[in-house]
């Protein structure tokens, strides 16, 4: 009987006395798809980190094909491979000197690109891969970008590949290429290590589930042994029932709309665009990837400034230029990308907190530091984030608590409206509860919300109007005010 590719037992890691992960048996079989999943925190990066060998851990043992692990990184390193969520690629190399990057192939001391696009070319119709090898990165889409970090990995002969949310960038049918493409890695014996905070994702396309829990193992099963409800059980224990959390129905007056935009058009968007929110609304912004959405948000934050049209607030007309006179009349944006548009990833958390309101801190010529720490403090008490302080490094917090970050930044500027471009992207199903409860709190205060998600279920959960958008046109409106009438299935079908 062939030995298992990976093989991990009483695994225990602390940090500075500090326990993360405690007695973690994990698999995995030569060609299987194993899902591992938990809330941000629970342990899954410092698990992958030991199979990786970049960690030893304090107890335990790693075997990788029956061979024990200890002292061995460069020897696990041979075996396995690391895609991530954010790519590692050089956009202005071609996609054949990318895969070879650092690892040419050499042919008397010269670098044989013959042999290597020989290579490349036999691997790519193995796996019924399109991509002209000769193009520039930066010339692909986000699908086969994805591919071809998972060609990096296999031409190198690794024989387990982790796969940190690899469908994060990806809509429905680059999604379901890339899951084609584990299939056949799947049929060569290449074993797959899948985290996604898309469950659906895990029951459709892997044959296991590990789910870790606050450091422990809480579900060890075989996708056919188990439901989705008992994932999200052993994911969240006794949390999971806040996941059923009705939204609030709130009375909405609609006489002044606190935001309305009127025949608006930017560089980007050439057909005029109209709609109302008012306050007490979360209005939805539905639709494919490319549809407009970001390009509505930039314009409305003067990140892209409008060409023509206008943009009212309170029934009164705004000029928005640039993001600051945004702020100024109460919009504030929480964008898509939180590492590089949302937050200064080096910095503090206290930093990135202030730094929207640092006029406001101004005593005299000096900043007022001691109310600055009291109304840090106070977010973060009021958002739960979770932190060692308010100094703690923000690249050194949960995916979670780096967008509670953000959207804690935009409550501090005491916005009318808030537009939220995925708020929910890349953070567990813990988080997205907590950050779609700070959303109702919101509306409740009178607040007005612009949301779109890459996820339909968190529209049609959330939103009491739907507004749907196709090739950056608004083309239709959808009322959903018990947030029940419009269901998912009519939602997708709508947004086709």
């Amino acid at each position: 009987m062939d030995a298992k590719a990976l093989e991990m037992q009483k695994i225990c890691m602390s940090f500075n006395g500090v326990s993360v992960l405690k007695d973690v048996d994990f698999s995995l079989g030569q060609g299987e798809i194993r899902g591992l999943i938990g809330k941000n925190g629970a342990g899954k990066s410092t698990l992958l980190k030991i199979v990786q060998g970049i960690y030893t851990p304090t107890g335990g043992t790693v075997r990788i094909f029956g061979e024990e692990m200890k002292g061995k990184y460069e020897k696990a390193s041979q075996y396995v491979g690391m895609i991530f969520q954010e790519f590692s690629l050089v956009s202005d190399l071609t996609v054949l000197e990318n895969i070879y990057l650092n690892s040419e192939i050499l042919k008397k001391g010269f670098i044989d690109d013959k042999e290597a696009e020989r290579r490349v070319t036999e691997y790519f119709a193995q796996y019924d891969i399109h991509i002209d090898v000769h193009k520039k990165v930066r010339e692909l889409n986000s699908s086969d970008m994805q591919m071809i970090e998972i060609c990096k990995a296999v031409l190198k002969n690794k024989k387990i590949i982790l796969m940190d949310e690899p469908t994060a960038a990806l809509d429905e049918k680059q999604c379901e290429k890339l899951f084609a493409m584990v299939r056949q890695l799947k049929k060569n014996k290449i074993s797959v290590v899948l985290i996604t905070h898309h469950l659906k994702e895990i029951m459709q396309n892997c044959d296991s589930v590990t789910v870790i829990r606050d450091g422990i193992l809480a579900l060890n099963s075989d996708i056919c042994h188990t439901t989705l409800e008992e994932i999200i059980s052993a994911m969240l224990g006794e949390e999971s029932a806040a996941l059923k959390k009705k939204r609030s129905i709130v009375e909405v007056n609609k006489g002044t709309p606190v935001l309305e935009a009127k025949e608006i058009t930017s560089r980007q968007i050439k057909e005029p665009l109209s709609f109302k929110i008012y306050p007490g609304e979360v209005v939805g912004l539905a639709g494919l990837k490319g549809c407009g959405r970001t390009e509505v948000f930039r314009a409305l934050y003067g990140v892209e400034p409008i060409t023509s049209g206008a943009i009212y607030i309170n029934g009164k007309e705004v000029r928005i230029r640039h993001p600051k006179d945004a702020v100024g009349a109460g919009i504030f944006l929480v964008p898509e990308s939180r590492q590089i548009q949302g937050l200064s990833i080096e910095h503090s958390l206290r930093f990135n907190l202030q730094l929207p309101w640092l006029e406001k801190m101004k005593k005299g010529i000096f900043l007022d530091e001691r109310r600055g720490s009291e109304v840090v403090e106070d977010y973060i008490r009021r958002m739960q984030i979770k932190t060692s302080g308010k100094d703690a490094a923000i690249k050194n917090l949960s995916g979670g608590n780096q967008q509670k970050v953000v959207i804690a930044k935009a409550m501090a500027t005491k916005p009318k409206i808030i537009l939220m471009d995925d708020p929910t992207f890349g953070v567990d199903v813990h988080a997205k509860t907590e950050i779609m409860e700070i959303v109702d709190d919101f509306k409740k205060t009178g607040g007005a919300v612009l949301l779109a998600s890459s996820e339909i279920e968190e529209v049609n959960q959330n939103c009491s109007r739907i507004l749907i958008l196709k090739n950056r046109r608004l083309v239709k409106e959808l009322l959903n005010q018990d947030y029940e009438t419009v269901t998912q299935d009519m939602l997708a079908a709508e947004i086709q």
